[in-house]
């Protein structure tokens, strides 16, 4: 009787271990076919949405990709453009260009020591570029600076005709207005910028009206319409010339 009971006991321990053994066995399959399913829905999911939206998933390795790089068209230096409202004023002008930015003082004070009424310097007196304190665009020199001048375009050759009656004080050769003619009378100096043929020379004394020259070739404005620079001084503070234009005086 003990030995048949001893030999039960030990039958059943036996089955015990297998049927444990079987079940950790069966935890451990179960396990790793729902890891393998996940990995593959994953997987799937990810192809649908690529294939459906055409974006790559972040952080997926991508291949067979090709960017297009722009090209840049090279260009001459007549070509080159620069757009107001990103480029700076030359901070690096020429000797001409600090000589015309000197005494520029208040424009009304000026204006108001000033006793003189200007005439038109052209039979047309139609104006290209007017006086301007702040920086403009000059095509010809790709820069950015003040116009302390008023432009009158004209045909070349066409006559230029004196603003006011006075002294003629210089007649030089400019190299950013090219052949340049001062005249001054009292505390006002009006300066003519390309002149060809000049007709003056230092010490004359000519009245209103009277020509000066024709019309030239401005150097630091070639890129525009044929045209003289006319400027005004008033006490070696520039002004605007065209607020003196027909004044009564």
């Amino acid at each position: 009787m003990s030995r048949y009971y001893s030999k039960n006991a030990k039958s059943r321990r036996e089955r015990i271990g297998f049927y444990t053994a079987f079940a950790i066995c069966l935890i451990a399959v179960c396990m790793a076919v729902y890891s393998t399913y996940n990995t593959v829905s994953d997987n799937k999911a990810k192809t649908v949405s690529t294939a459906e939206t055409g974006v790559v998933v972040v952080n997926e390795p991508v291949s067979n990709v090709t960017v297009p790089v722009p090209t840049l068209g090279m260009k001459s230096d007549s070509e080159v453009t620069v757009p107001t409202e990103t480029a700076e004023p030359d901070t690096h002008p020429t000797e001409a260009l600090e000589d015309e930015t000197k005494g520029r003082g208040d424009a009304l004070e000026t204006m108001l020591a000033a006793d003189v009424s200007l005439s038109m310097p052209t039979k047309s007196g139609h104006v290209l570029r007017p006086f301007s304190r702040d920086s403009v665009y000059y095509k010809t020199l790709n820069t950015w600076k003040p116009h302390t001048g008023a432009d009158f375009d004209g045909e070349l050759g066409e006559d230029v005709l004196a603003m006011l009656g006075g002294e003629v004080t210089k007649v030089t050769d400019d190299k950013m207005y090219g052949k340049t003619v001062e005249i001054t009378v009292n505390n006002v100096t009006v300066g003519y910028g390309g002149i060809s043929g000049v007709k003056v020379k230092p010490g004359d004394k000519v009245e209103k009206g009277d020509q000066i020259g024709a019309i030239g070739v401005v150097p630091s404005e070639a890129s525009d319409k044929s045209h003289i620079h006319v400027y005004v001084r008033v006490n070696n503070d520039y002004a605007d010339p065209l607020s003196f234009i027909g004044n009564n005086n």
